[in-house]
């Protein structure tokens, strides 16, 4: 089997990254999820402060899921004093250069229902957060509120198609439509997996 890449989870948090997560250290491919808001701010520190390799420190695992510090979280242990909102996943430019030949997975759905998804996020502390994160902006509702991560979803994932169009290196997985042996046959030249361990974590109720 040929040298292992890395894996990125370049989609944004509530399209299944728990599940691929899961399902990575599942089939024994070490994977760190979140890590209460370290992933995203070793990448923002590195990138901004450092200019270090963007995953410097935390470079030791193979798959990266779940890309995002928000403020104010964890809830009652916040560690994120004096950053902002970084949605990691819009790094995967830069951790294409530093890590050449890695695997970029989208991990995407149905952008409306993500965006209710975020909504009841932890019985909507997650949205309250996010949206406090933001003042002061032009925001003034919850519907500002969707807009604007509307606006973020279709502005990301037209950027990630435009940068990995023609790539062997690249995935676009929807999690309600895709089936888990594209998912294998994407790993395959480089990781074993069994499509059967695919979970479905932390799936929000309908």
């Amino acid at each position: 089997m040929s040298k292992q890449p890395k894996i990125f989870l370049i989609g944004f948090n509530k399209c299944g990254t728990t599940s691929f997560h899961d399902f990575f250290r599942a089939n024994h491919i070490s994977s760190v999820h979140w890590r209460a808001n370290q992933l995203a701010i070793t990448l923002y520190e590195n990138y901004n402060y450092r200019k270090l390799p963007l995953l410097h420190g935390l470079d030791q695992w193979s798959a990266y899921t779940d890309l995002i510090c928000l403020p104010g979280s964890p809830w009652g242990q916040c560690n994120t004093d004096g950053y902002p909102i970084i949605e990691g996943c819009t790094y995967f430019r830069e951790l294409d250069i530093d890590y050449p030949g890695s695997l970029f997975i989208l991990n995407t759905r149905d952008p409306f229902s993500w965006v209710e998804s975020r909504l009841r996020h932890d019985g909507g502390r997650f949205a309250e957060a996010y949206y406090k994160a933001l003042s002061p902006s032009d925001l003034d509702s919850c519907s500002d509120l969707k807009e604007y991560w509307l606006k973020l979803w279709y502005r990301h994932h037209a950027s990630v198609l435009d940068y990995f169009s023609g790539s062997k290196n690249f995935l676009v997985y929807h999690i309600e439509m895709s089936s888990v042996h594209t998912l294998q046959n994407f790993l395959s030249p480089y990781y074993d997996t069994e499509p059967t361990l695919f979970p479905h974590s932390h799936r929000s109720l309908r």
